[in-house]
C-alpha cells in the first residue's frame, strides 16, 4: 500500500523483482545500484507484491508494476541467463543475456618408469616413458559479478520507453 501511494505521489514506475533465489537478488542487487544507467530515471524496485498463489508476472501486471525476470538455462555445452524488463502491459521493454560455454580442461596422464640397464659393464639409469590418452574434465562456466554487473547496464540502457 506504502509502495503505491510513493509510486502514486511521485510517478516512480514501480518494477517487481522478486528475489528467490541467489542468482535474482544479486540480479536485483545491482539493477538497484546501476539505476543511473537508465534512460528511464524514475524506477523504483520492490520485491513483494502481496499476491498469493499468482505467478509473479501476472501479479506484477495485475497491480501496474513493470517486472524483472531472470531466467537460467542450463544447456549441454552452455550455459545463459536471461534478463528481461517488462512494462505494466507485459511486454519486454528492455533484455540482457549472459552466455557462457562450458569449457574442457585436459589432464596429461604420464608415467614415468625409472629403472637401471647394465651395458658393457657399467650400471646406466633408464628412464621409459608411458603415456595415456589425457583426462577430459568439464568445467561448468563461471558467471562472475562483473557479468551480473554488465548484463544490468545493457539492460538499463536498453529501456524502450
Amino acid at each position: 500500500m506504502i509502495n503505491l501511494l510513493l509510486s502514486t505521489a511521485f510517478a516512480f514506475t514501480t518494477v517487481y523483482a522478486p528475489m528467490t533465489t541467489q542468482l535474482e537478488t544479486s540480479v536485483v542487487h545491482h539493477f538497484i545500484n546501476k539505476d543511473f544507467h537508465s534512460k528511464k530515471k524514475d524506477l523504483g524496485v520492490i520485491n513483494w507484491a502481496d499476491c498469493e498463489k499468482m505467478g509473479h508476472r501476472q501479479c506484477a501486471m495485475m497491480r501496474g508494476y513493470w517486472y524483472l525476470q531472470v531466467i537460467e538455462f542450463k544447456g549441454e555445452n552452455t550455459y545463459q541467463i536471461n534478463i528481461f524488463l517488462y512494462d505494466e502491459t507485459s511486454k519486454i521493454v528492455a533484455e540482457a543475456i549472459i552466455e557462457k560455454r562450458y569449457k574442457i580442461e585436459k589432464i596429461p596422464q604420464k608415467t614415468i618408469i625409472k629403472g637401471t640397464e647394465v651395458q658393457g659393464g657399467t650400471i646406466a639409469p633408464t628412464k621409459t616413458e608411458i603415456e595415456k590418452p589425457p583426462i577430459l574434465l568439464k568445467k561448468k562456466p563461471e558467471v562472475t559479478d562483473q557479468d551480473i554487473s554488465q548484463a544490468v547496464i545493457r539492460l538499463l540502457t536498453r529501456i524502450k520507453k
